[in-house]
């Protein structure tokens, strides 16, 4: 029947929305977002393994790693970025060569303070409804010394930086271990096509340092100040656009985090070039395998919404699920690269 002029015509919302809900309600298995189970720890949080008793403070407020000791990175893309150049990496290992320490980082591209995107079922406890669906089964990680490093991109207009936000982590961080330090970030270089409103932004940054500082001491947590050395001394080549950093900008804060945290003397890499290259090598080889471990590719298929599908099984053993055969292998390869690494440090101080 033709619609009368007279009468308005009906929206596409109103012709679907109910058929939608209509839907959901038959089909509570998919209204994953109405579900009323107990709601996950926050992605932060529950990328760590659970303990029953958080590691105390820093000692004597002293940053010193403990044998096997693992330490993990939160932040945005500049500390997503570490793992490509690998200095902040290499000088720990160095500094400390016989504790065999394990690195991990847990940042990721665009990550702020109040929102971080993950895929659905990113280490929660409940997984896909389908059946034949598992929970995502990957190891947590262990929750040593863990840097947080928030606070440059929230102080942007909009950015929504909270004092209280940030406590709220510490706080929940604070239930896996207390071993934290916080990073405050490096400030807006005069670079890029932002570089004449570097002193501008800046300003605004400064009073997120003095939160973090002040957040720092509230909770017996080492304090790193990226923001006061570079500052005062602004270098563009460090930046190119003003935000992120360049290797030599990465190679600057690995050093500045030495020196603030008071690194141990570590051998002069050119003392044995051959040798330090195969420290690094083998540091981005293990980074990438983490990566890989950390951040998979056919998420869905694996631990998402798509693991009932035939192409997410075996093609001859179809019981068998073999994006989950490829996960676990993972684990035993980056051992052994850290085996590589501890070795390659090893060597190096032993030619001191």
């Amino acid at each position: 029947m033709p619609i009368s002029p007279t009468r308005p015509r009906p929206s596409l919302r109103s012709l679907f929305v109910p058929a939608i809900l209509a839907s959901i309600a038959a089909h509570p298995s998919v209204a994953f977002a109405a579900e009323k189970d107990a709601p996950e720890l926050p992605v932060l949080v529950r990328s760590f393994r659970e303990v029953e008793t958080p590691a105390p403070p820093f000692e004597n407020g002293r940053f010193d790693p403990r044998p096997g000791e693992t330490i993990a990175f939160l932040g945005g893309t500049n500390t997503f970025d570490q793992d490509r150049h690998a200095h902040l990496e290499e000088r720990l290992h160095l500094a400390w060569p016989d504790r065999d320490l394990k690195l991990r980082n847990l940042a990721w591209q665009g990550d702020v303070l109040t929102y971080q995107a993950r895929p659905r079922n990113f280490y929660t406890k409940k997984g896909d409804p389908q059946p034949g669906s598992v929970p995502d089964l990957r190891e947590r990680t262990a929750p040593g010394i863990v840097f947080i490093a928030f606070g440059k991109m929230e102080s942007l207009p909009g950015g929504d930086w909270s004092a209280d936000a940030y406590r709220e982590l510490v706080a929940q961080l604070g239930t896996r271990t207390r071993r934290l330090v916080l990073v405050a970030p490096t400030p807006f270089f005069p670079s890029g096509p932002a570089q004449s409103q570097a002193a501008t932004r800046n300003a605004r940054l400064a009073t997120v340092v003095d939160d973090i500082r002040s957040i720092a001491a509230e909770n017996d947590a080492l304090f790193i100040d990226l923001f006061t050395p570079f500052r005062e001394t602004p270098d563009p080549s460090l930046s190119p656009n003003g935000i992120h950093l360049t290797d030599a900008g990465h190679r600057a804060v690995a050093a500045e985090i030495a020196r603030q945290l008071d690194f141990p003397a570590a051998p002069d890499s050119a003392d044995k070039p051959e040798l330090s290259q195969s420290l690094r090598q083998a540091i981005l080889r293990k980074n990438r395998l983490w990566q890989q471990y950390y951040r998979p590719t056919n998420w869905a298929f694996l631990f998402g919404d798509r693991q009932h599908v035939p192409a997410s099984r075996d093609p001859v053993e179809r019981g068998e699920r073999w994006f989950l055969r490829e996960i676990d292998s993972l684990p035993p390869l980056i051992a052994e690269t850290e085996a590589d690494i501890h070795r390659y440090a090893r060597e190096m101080a032993s030619s001191r």
